[in-house]
C-alpha cells in the first residue's frame, strides 16, 4: 500500500494501481481513468447487447414499445426493412445530426456510438429474424406477452444503467436529444418527454394514415413510460456493483 495526498487528505492506495499514475497539478498523485478504456469500452457493449435483447423482446411481445421503437418499428411495417436496420438507420442519423450541429465541439470519442448503433440493431436482427426458434417465437398469450413486456423493460433499463456506468458515450439518440436540449436551453427532463410526446403522436398518425396493427403503441407502451425510468432506482445500483470499472474507481477512490 501506497499512501498518496489527494484532494485535501491522505489515502492508501494499492501500489499494483499506481502503475500509471500522474502527478495532480494541485499536488498529490491521481490516477488517470482512461487507464482503464478498454474495460469501459467492454462494458459499454455489453450494456448495449442487454438492451438490445430487452428491446427484442418488446418488439415480440407485441403488445406496445417505447416510444421511439415504435416509431421504427412502424417504418419497419411500412417498409419491409427489418427492425434492427431501422434502428441502425435511426441512430446513424442521430450522430450524424450531432456532427452537424456540434461540428468542431464534436468528440472523437463519441464516434463510438457509430458501434453502438450497428452492434444494437445487429442483436435486435438476430434475435428477431435469424436465429432458429428464438426469432421464431412469439407469446401467445396475454400475460405471456406481459411477461415479455416486463423482462424487456428490466433488460433495457439494466443495458442502459451499464452503458451509463461505462461514462463514454450513450444511445445516440440520447445523446442528440441531450445537445438539442442544450442548443435550445430547455431542461433535458422537461426537452425529453416532449420527444417522446411528439413520436407518439408521429407514430399514432402512421398507425391510422397506413392502416397498421396497433402492436406498436399498446399498454406496454405505457407500461413501460412508467416502469422504464423508475426501474433505474433499481438498475442502476445493481449495474455498479456488476461493474469492474466502477469497482476500480471506489477501491481507488477516484
Amino acid at each position: 500500500m501506497v499512501l498518496v495526498y489527494y484532494s485535501g487528505s491522505y489515502q492508501y492506495y494499492d501500489e499494483s494501481c499506481l502503475y500509471k499514475a500522474a502527478i495532480h497539478p494541485r499536488g498529490g498523485i491521481y490516477i488517470n481513468k482512461y487507464d482503464y478504456l478498454f474495460i469501459r469500452i467492454i462494458e459499454m457493449f455489453i450494456g448495449v447487447s442487454i438492451t438490445a435483447m430487452g428491446l427484442s423482446f418488446m418488439i415480440k411481445s407485441g403488445m406496445g414499445q417505447t416510444s421511439i421503437t415504435a416509431f421504427t418499428q412502424n417504418i419497419t411495417m411500412i417498409t419491409g426493412l427489418r427492425s434492427g436496420t431501422v434502428l441502425i438507420v435511426f441512430f446513424l442519423t442521430s450522430t450524424f445530426l450531432q456532427l452537424l450541429i456540434l461540428r468542431r465541439d464534436f468528440q472523437k470519442i463519441q464516434l463510438l456510438q457509430i458501434a453502438i448503433a450497428l452492434l444494437q440493431g445487429k442483436i435486435v436482427n438476430l434475435i428477431c429474424y435469424d436465429i432458429p426458434i428464438v426469432s421464431d417465437y412469439f407469446p401467445q398469450s396475454y400475460w405471456e406477452q406481459l411477461l415479455f413486456i416486463l423482462v424487456g423493460i428490466f433488460l433495457a433499463s439494466f443495458g442502459v444503467a451499464m452503458l451509463f456506468k461505462a461514462e463514454l458515450v450513450r444511445n445516440p439518440f440520447e445523446e442528440l436529444a441531450m445537445v438539442l436540449s442544450q442548443k435550445l436551453k430547455i431542461e433535458f427532463s422537461i426537452f425529453r418527454t416532449r420527444v417522446d410526446i411528439f413520436f407518439m403522436v408521429v407514430s399514432l398518425v402512421m398507425i391510422l394514415i397506413f392502416k397498421l396493427d396497433f402492436t406498436t403503441i399498446r399498454e406496454g407502451t405505457w407500461i413501460s413510460m412508467l416502469l422504464l425510468g423508475r426501474s433505474m432506482k433499481y438498475t442502476f445500483p445493481l449495474a455498479q456493483k456488476s461493474s469492474l470499472y466502477c469497482r476500480k474507481m471506489e477501491r481507488l477512490k477516484i
